[in-house]
């Protein structure tokens, strides 16, 4: 027998008994009492099945509510009209009824109502909390499955993006007949390595996601050689906290492409990464040739690291992005 069977016979054989014990003038063994219960509680079941699997699909949750109400009050008529006609042919054929019981014990009309009709919208109640349950199930797997397609189709974009970049540098110690250009392949294997195995997944260790940020200030630091002065401090200890990856560095990209790329001069880099219990903040700085004009924070990265921490960390974060005139600036505060 299966569960939900289980439940209704259990639940009629209890409204039964409740039946029983209202109409059964205190007599539980009572022959006409049990016929009259059981007819009573046939009516009461078929209003309860005809609303619940009728009435409420078919009309209160395709929001026709006019028509759900006139039926309900049709249904209740026509239920009412059928046990008040019971109730009369027991008094009528049955000698335990009697007509002056009737209007003075338990048989009256308002304990008639309230008995049968406390059962129909029990029922009903039931099956409306069940409906917002699954309702309510439905739009959280619905809410869930639009969140993991938007990470996903923004992993798909990252990949690219961070790709380009590397390959363009690459290409720029090719042009150059480098004899860099070897161990910037190297390094771009090793980042590949990274996207392809652990760039997928939900989260991953922070020590990661800072050992992709080295090498791939290393494999910048084959193009811009001395020019550049890098000074990465971590406090604390990363390889203990997990967050989602590929999320630090768009910020650290960001600063070679709108930044330190747009000079010739020497140019400094500047990375704090400050972890405290479950919370992190990174801080990155950089500097710009100081006739740069003032820009937009940003491109595809950042608009894509936005989006990525308001799917995976909504209430848990926070981005602040400054651009003076020979300085820029970001600062993620991250609780994961």
């Amino acid at each position: 027998m299966s569960r939900k069977l289980s439940f209704h016979l259990v639940y009629w054989i209890l409204a039964w008994c409740l039946t029983n014990v209202l109409f059964g003038y205190r007599e539980l063994l009572n022959p006409s009492s049990l016929l009259y219960s059981t007819i009573i509680l046939m009516i009461a079941a078929g209003v309860s099945y005809w609303t619940v699997y009728f009435l409420i699909p078919r009309y209160l949750m395709k929001g026709r509510y006019g028509l759900f109400l006139a039926y309900l009050a049709f249904t209740i008529i026509i239920s009412l009209d059928l046990e008040i006609f019971t109730t009369m042919l027991f008094i009528v054929f049955l000698e335990r009824f009697e007509v002056k019981t009737f209007f003075h014990d338990s048989r009256e009309i308002y304990s008639l109502l309230s008995g049968t009709y406390f059962i129909v919208f029990l029922s009903v109640a039931i099956k409306l909390s069940e409906f917002w349950y699954k309702e309510q199930s439905r739009k959280q797997v619905a809410v869930k499955e639009k969140v993991e397609a938007e990470l996903k189709l923004l992993k798909s974009q990252i990949h690219p993006h961070f790709l380009f970049n590397t390959l363009n540098n690459i290409y720029s110690l090719a042009l150059q007949k480098s004899d860099k250009a070897p161990d910037a392949v190297l390094r771009l294997s090793e980042l590949l390595d990274y996207l392809i195995y652990h760039g997928e997944n939900e989260i991953v260790s922070l020590k990661k996601e800072t050992d992709l940020i080295r090498n791939y200030i290393d494999l910048e630091s084959l193009r811009y050689g001395e020019r550049l002065e890098v000074d990465f401090q971590i406090s604390g200890n990363p390889e203990h906290i997990q967050i989602a990856p590929l999320l630090l560095i768009p910020l650290v990209e960001n600063s070679f492409k709108h930044g330190i790329s747009k000079s010739r001069d020497s140019q400094r880099l500047k990375i704090n990464l400050v972890i405290t219990g479950k919370n992190i903040e990174f801080y990155i700085e950089n500097t710009m040739p100081s006739t740069k004009q003032k820009e937009s924070e940003g491109g595809i990265g950042l608009v894509n690291l936005r989006a990525r921490l308001d799917l995976l960390y909504a209430d848990r974060h926070s981005l602040e992005i400054r651009q003076k005139a020979t300085l820029y600036s970001a600062r993620l505060k991250l609780k994961t």
